[in-house]
């Protein structure tokens, strides 16, 4: 357990310690292979669904519909449900730990805990936004496929759509990271990830006020796809990202207080 600490010591750096710290939480997480599944899952179920949209798109125009939308931004429209499939792995990368009881074993590894904390969101940044460029990447093939001319798209919508999801991706991992250290437990975890992406915005959608309905602009789900497609009303893809910084900032701020505050 004293090993981290022998490396920034060696180092001189707290940069070495954290490369330390965060490929001892790849390890944690890639040994487990429900997580990795449900990386896998979300990939394939994205795919699926995108072929699924194609076809409608298709059939839709085709009956005199404007249903002409780039294949990738099809693809990116069915992050909508596969981002619970990436929200749930990020989330029990935390919770299992405290339902497992190995947290303790980790704060001794990592006494910091703002060091523990970081290369617990680095890694989850990475391997979500990764996930996400390559997952958009791959759905815009079947998505384009099933539907032809609807779905006709240049390389910058690809690009625009890919990076949109991985950031997106990314930060969301830190969201439910700040959820589950506030939770503690899977269920808690992953039904306030439901809520806020998906519940919430439902919700306050049905309240006949105005102001209600320019909140819900503001929800993560909602910067996500002005992010992702370059919309400028109500607010332009810079705005989307740092309202989403802000939602990252607020929660994972507010999880790293209470982390801070634990016990060993």
């Amino acid at each position: 357990m004293s090993s981290l600490a022998i490396k920034e010591n060696n180092s001189g750096s707290s940069t070495g310690a954290l490369m330390a710290a965060t490929r001892a939480e790849a390890t944690k997480f890639f040994s487990l292979r429900s997580l990795s599944g449900l990386f896998l899952a979300g990939i394939l179920t994205t795919i699926a669904l995108s072929w699924v949209l194609g076809i409608s798109a298709k059939a839709s125009g085709d009956n005199g519909f404007d249903t002409m939308t780039p294949a990738p931004l099809l693809a990116f429209a069915t992050l909508q449900f596969g981002q619970l499939f990436f929200a749930s792995a990020s989330a029990l990368h935390i919770t299992n730990e405290y339902s497992s009881g190995t947290i303790a074993s980790s704060m001794q590894a990592v006494p910091q805990r703002g060091m523990l904390l970081g290369a617990k969101a680095l890694l989850l940044f990475i391997v979500n936004f990764l996930a996400g460029v390559v997952m958009i990447a791959l759905a815009t093939v079947p998505a384009a496929l099933s539907a032809g001319e609807y779905g006709t798209f240049d390389f910058a919508d690809l690009v625009s759509a890919a990076l949109g999801s991985g950031t997106y991706l990314a930060l969301l991992s830190l969201m439910v990271l700040g959820l589950g250290l506030l939770c503690r437990n899977s269920a808690g975890a992953i039904v306030s990830t439901i809520m806020l992406v998906i519940g919430l915005p439902q919700i306050l959608q049905l309240i006949p006020i105005q102001w209600v309905h320019d909140v819900v602009q503001y929800l993560p789900a909602n910067a996500a796809t002005l992010m992702a497609t370059g919309a400028t009303e109500p607010y332009g893809p810079g705005t989307a990202v740092a309202v989403l910084v802000i939602w990252v900032a607020v929660l994972l701020g507010a999880g790293y207080l209470r982390f801070k505050g634990q016990n060993a």
